[in-house]
């Protein structure tokens, strides 16, 4: 016969055609039965011995196509035939099993005994299921085997059966004959090193992919016993070196015994008796394969199952939890980076739950794991090493207690946060007046800092310029385009969004009014005397660094009206939508001291979260006007004897407030700035006197021109008047209103 030979035969089994020499068929057959027609092949291929024919069918067209090949032309062939079942079976690189229905080890391949580390008079005739301490094989074979299952389309069974050590994949299917399951049999493949290959490479992954998600080192020590306890170890415990945790360097090897850790993370799958909770300070005793590891930041792979004359008799408290929770090996992996020591990892296994011990290749594993995680905790120690580094800057930069000013008792809080760098200040302004601030730039770190000293420090520089809010924050406005803080790309999707950000409110304790505007901040909260709270009616302008304007709001507060300022941090996503109910509740219950509102925002809404993450400001006021006996006010004829009479009432004044050592040098700032307004202003002078922590002479007129101080020169007739009054006070400048300018001079008053 030859390849391509064959006849086919239709649904009734009666031959359809024949192509090619099959046999000794030929196109009289067609419309035979097809039994037929087998039975005349084989007889024709038959040369006295058995007939050794090879059939092959496939469907085509509705009808079924025969082919057939004359294997026995060759007793050659027919031998190698014979021969290809047993030499495969006893050749196999596999192991091969068969079994009878009971079960019984017909027949072992050499590979099936290798793997059962058996002889094969130890193994055949023996079931399956007496030998399943071997290799557990009875199972798949009686799954295999299931009437309902071997009559199936698929009826092999495939499993991993592990053995020590070792992973095997198995392949268990029934030996039929006809209809009828005379046996079983398995194919054993060793498959330890693909999945041993396969479970490292999920380990790396997993530590790759949830190792180092945030700046925090107890998080990451977290996240690597978590990854490490999936399918690699039973217990894990992290311990860094404590100096770590505040961003200072680690230590140098050999790292010394004495040398403070705290327990960083804490992972367990089994009932395991940790020596320390996770934020505590731990220790390892001296000498144990712990403080060698740590000495020599080599990883060690240990069996605490040594004998008392070993480590265990220095750290019985220890090896007693190992033993008592099954411990039967475990790896001490250094955490180390750029060769410092960072501190220790160590993963056990136990009896209870992995009965494989750690080897060699679970070393270099869990060297790669810990140097993956000692990255990211050294990230985290950098970062806070700025981070620390920048908040005792701002600490610095910001004042550490605020001035007294007249008519208003403050207190505040700060914190430093995550992503912003906030400020807070009280300023002392002139007539008896206080200037409050908030703000924050949007970012944090060492330049951060310093540009929020600088801001700061411009913004106090302009409040003493005695500027009106909106005009100080257009002001500003054009110190922070200059400064470059308008990054567009400098995005913050936190609650109270991106840019340079701030509110100035300005209290006069004489009137009572509040001046304030905002630059995209939220207006401070109004909480009268019957507790009465809601947000000062203020417009709020763009961010700063956009070349914008502002609108300044008055408005008159009642004595002992509290004022709080907070930062938008605060009404962060973690308190939900009832933050700022939180808010107003807790300025509402503060009966009007300032110390006591300020603390129960901070108990409302920083927490732990806050402190941590958000930081913030508050800064609450509760404002009071000065007495009506400590200021007096006048308005002079524009007439040359007003500068007599002015200074008399300036001294009389005095002599009632009993400053009489005051006396000489008011009554001359107060003739040099009326005669001022004479001789170079507009309008009546309109004299004012204050008496709060200092003596404060101003004298108001309708001129928006201001004046210089100057040195006269010794042949000019006047311009020493200014000069005259800068030298007997403290302080002294300018401020313009709406109706003109007033001239202000301070002097200091005796303790």
């Amino acid at each position: 016969m030859a390849h391509g030979s064959s006849f086919s035969f239709d649904a009734a089994g009666l031959v359809t055609a024949v192509r090619g020499a099959v046999g000794a068929l030929d196109g009289g057959v067609v419309g035979e039965n097809a039994l037929e027609a087998l039975r005349r092949i084989v007889e024709a291929s038959e040369t006295g011995g058995s007939p050794v024919v090879q059939f092959d069918a496939w469907r085509s067209d509705g009808d079924t196509v025969i082919s057939a090949l004359d294997s026995a032309a060759s007793p050659r062939a027919a031998r190698v035939q014979s021969a290809y079942v047993p030499s495969t079976f006893e050749n196999a690189v596999a192991g091969l099993e068969l079994y009878d229905t009971e079960l019984r080890v017909l027949r072992s391949n050499p590979a099936a005994l290798a793997i059962r580390d058996a002889r094969a008079e130890d193994v055949l005739d023996r079931t399956a299921t007496d030998l399943d301490a071997l290799l557990p094989l009875s199972p798949l074979l009686v799954a295999a085997m299931a009437p309902e299952r071997a009559a199936g389309p698929d009826p092999v069974v495939a499993r991993d059966v592990h053995k020590g050590r070792r992973v095997y994949s198995v392949l268990a299917l029934p030996v039929r004959e006809g209809p009828s399951v005379i046996g079983a049999a398995a194919i054993i493949h060793d498959v330890t090193e693909s999945v041993r290959a396969r479970a490292a490479e999920r380990l790396l992954g997993a530590a790759h992919e949830r190792v180092g998600s945030s700046l925090s080192m107890m998080q990451t020590a977290q996240e690597l016993a978590a990854v490490a306890t999936r399918e690699f170890a039973d217990v894990v415990s992290v311990d860094l070196v404590e100096a770590v945790f505040h961003g200072e360097e680690a230590p140098l090897p050999p790292m010394s015994s004495t040398t403070a850790l705290r327990r960083a993370a804490f992972a367990s799958e089994i009932e395991f008796t940790s020596l320390y909770a996770v934020g505590e300070p731990s220790q390892f005793v001296f000498p144990t394969p712990y403080t060698q590891a740590l000495a020599d930041m080599k990883p060690r792979l240990v069996d605490p199952r040594g004998s008392p004359a070993d480590w265990h008799m220095h750290d019985a408290e220890r090896a007693g939890i190992l033993r008592a929770s099954g411990v039967h090996s475990m790896i001490l992996a250094p955490l180390v980076q750029q060769g410092r020591v960072l501190g220790l990892v160590a993963l056990y296994r136990s009896g209870r739950r992995t009965g494989t011990a750690f080897d060699g290749r679970d070393v270099g594993l869990a060297e790669q794991i810990a140097a993956r995680a000692a990255v990211h905790i050294e990230n985290a120690r950098r970062y806070v090493r700025e981070l620390t580094t920048a908040t005792t800057l701002q600490r610095s930069l910001l004042p550490r207690d605020l001035p007294e000013v007249p008519g208003v008792g403050t207190a505040h809080f700060w914190s430093p946060g995550g992503r912003r760098t906030h400020w807070l200040d009280v300023i002392t302004l002139s007539g008896a007046r206080a200037g409050l601030a908030m703000g924050h730039i949007p970012r944090q770190g060492l330049r951060a800092s310093v540009d929020m000293g600088r801001f700061r420090t411009a913004f106090a520089t302009l409040a003493r310029m005695d500027l009106a809010p909106d005009e100080l924050l257009a002001h500003m406005d054009d110190f922070t385009h200059g400064m470059g803080w308008d990054d567009p790309h400098a995005v913050d999707d936190g609650p109270d969004g991106d840019g340079t950000r701030c509110l100035y409110a300005v209290y006069d304790a004489i009137s009572g009014e509040c001046q304030a505007a905002s630059a995209d901040w939220p207006a401070p909260l109004v909480t009268a005397r019957d507790g009465t709270t809601a947000p000062l009616d203020l417009p709020a302008g763009p961010a700063l660094g956009h070349h914008s304007s502002y609108d300044t709001a008055r408005t008159r507060l009642d004595p002992g009206t509290l004022l709080t300022f907070y930062s938008p941090s605060l009404l962060r996503p973690a308190h939900g939508d009832d933050a700022f109910g939180l808010l107003q509740r807790a300025a509402e219950v503060s009966s009007g001291d300032a110390q006591a509102a300020c603390d129960n925002v901070v108990y409302a809404l920083m927490g732990d979260h806050g402190r941590r993450h958000g930081g913030g400001a508050v800064l609450t006021a509760v404002v009071r006007r000065l007495a009506a006996g400590s200021h007096v006010s006048w308005t002079a004829p524009r007439e040359p004897t007003a500068v007599a009479d002015c200074r008399t009432r300036a001294r009389e004044q005095l002599e009632a407030w009993h400053l009489d050592d005051q006396v000489f040098a008011t009554e001359v700032v107060v003739s040099e700035l009326v005669t001022n307004v004479l001789s170079h202003a507009r309008g009546k002078p309109r004299v004012r006197l204050i008496r709060d922590d200092r003596l404060t002479v101003e004298v108001s007129d309708d001129s928006s021109t201001s004046p210089h101080l100057r040195h006269a020169r010794s042949q000019d007739e006047n311009g020493r008047g200014l000069l005259i009054a800068a030298a007997l006070a403290s302080r002294w400048g300018t401020r313009y209103g709406e109706d003109g300018k007033t001239i202000w001079v301070e002097q200091d008053l005796p303790a």
